[in-house]
């Protein structure tokens, strides 16, 4: 598998690997099986999915904070700021 991740690094890596051609040049030079060397060569994401063992499904869930609990009395601050105010 190390050698799959290393041609995707090299890929992302190299600009000059963005056309097809270098693409599919780099994709033969590799020592990956013939099957992942096709499914990298016809963008099959799904082979490439069941070749590799790889789960693509990703969650994410957010839970809202929540809210803290007001308190009695008002921290200093805003009592100086507040008296301040008043007097001002």
């Amino acid at each position: 598998m190390s050698n799959i991740i290393q041609l995707f690094e090299r890929m992302g890596q190299d600009a000059g690997l963005q056309n097809h051609d270098a693409q599919l040049t780099a994709i033969q030079a590799t020592e990956l099986t013939a099957e992942l060397k096709q499914a990298l060569l016809a963008n099959d994401a799904v082979s490439l999915e069941r070749q590799l063992n790889i789960n693509p499904d990703i969650f994410c869930a957010m839970v809202p904070a929540e809210d803290e609990q007001p308190t009695e009395e008002a921290p200093a601050d805003e009592q100086d700021t507040i008296r301040m105010v008043a007097n001002g």
